[in-house]
């Protein structure tokens, strides 16, 4: 696998990796910090600081402004620890993923792509970290943002987008496991990045990978983690999820992809959207008129406030 060259060629063995659809996403990333270990890799955990309403019912994104209890390293990136909350009294995912890592990368998503990517690239580089790997679950990473069943493309795109100006690398866990891309729009986009170079290998989940993530949801709050866990407890068929949505629960749940960022981004039309965006606002707005509806508009109505 070009993924497995590509560990071993780089220089320090420092990594971050981090989940971009949502704070739930960081259970995800252990598989992948695992996978690193394998070539002597030590990881930071991460996440956007961006978590559904079931655990903050503030619409969006919080900026790190908006949060106590935090190192602020940059504009965009923060270290955050258990006693994070905001400042209205929601402990967010990342705090509590801090229980399980000691401490948790946190990344605002409220401004734009390049101040995005300008913070982590300032904290790679002051970390000394060689790689940078943002871990979708479910795998809405890799749409196009025009597919019919795509329910939460704004925090992926602005991701993907800063991940392709960092040379990062995107993983999708759970194969479908958000309930938004069909299988064979999954298989359909593979095949698109395949063609662009952007194919990098891909792994299973691991019994130590099982454990560690079914420890961390007891804490966690997330969805699209959890499917992992059943395909690799042997489930199989279909389970509801929120919003009315289902996903498919098979073997290749457990399957960990690889890709380069800016192959992604390259079939992501809703990155290269948001990439033009001056503000988090603009972002959305540049999605509304290509008619590509969000997770924040969802957020916003359950809130009474469109």
């Amino acid at each position: 696998m070009e993924i497995i060259e590509i560990l071993k060629s780089l220089e320090p063995k420092k990594a971050l990796t981090f989940g971009i659809g949502g704070g739930g996403d960081i259970v995800s990333t252990i598989p992948v910090a695992n996978f690193l270990g394998h070539f002597g890799f030590e990881t930071l955990h991460g996440s956007v600081v961006w978590d559904r309403i079931v655990v903050d019912p503030k619409p969006g994104p919080r900026p790190l402004e908006e949060l106590v209890g935090i190192e602020r390293i940059n504009e965009t990136v923060g270290i955050a620890n258990e006693s994070t909350k905001t400042a209205d009294g929601v402990i967010p995912n990342i705090a509590k993923a801090a229980k399980h890592f000691g401490k948790v990368v946190a990344l605002d998503l409220t401004k734009n792509v390049g101040k995005l990517a300008e913070g982590i690239r300032d904290f790679a580089e002051k970390e000394g970290i060689s790689l940078i790997v943002g871990v979708d679950a479910g795998g809405d990473a890799i749409s196009v943002g025009f597919e019919s069943g795509v329910r939460s493309p704004l925090a992926d795109a602005i991701c993907v987008a800063a991940l392709k100006k960092v040379g990062g690398i995107v993983a999708v866990t759970g194969f479908g496991s958000d309930g938004e891309l069909r299988v064979e729009e999954l298989l359909l986009n593979i095949s698109d990045i395949i063609k662009k170079g952007g194919f990098l290998g891909c792994c299973s989940m691991s019994r130590r990978d099982y454990e560690l993530m079914r420890n961390a949801v007891k804490d966690v709050t997330t969805e699209a983690s959890m499917i992992p866990l059943m395909a690799f407890e042997g489930e199989m068929g279909l389970k509801k999820l929120r919003k009315g949505r289902s996903a498919l629960v098979t073997p290749l749940s457990t399957l960990i992809f690889y890709f380069r960022a800016e192959a992604v981004f390259e079939i992501n039309h809703a990155a290269k959207i948001v990439e033009r965006a001056e503000t988090f606002e603009e972002a959305n707005s540049l999605l509304h008129a290509e008619g590509i509806l969000t997770e924040y508009d969802f957020e916003r109505a359950v809130a009474g406030k469109l």
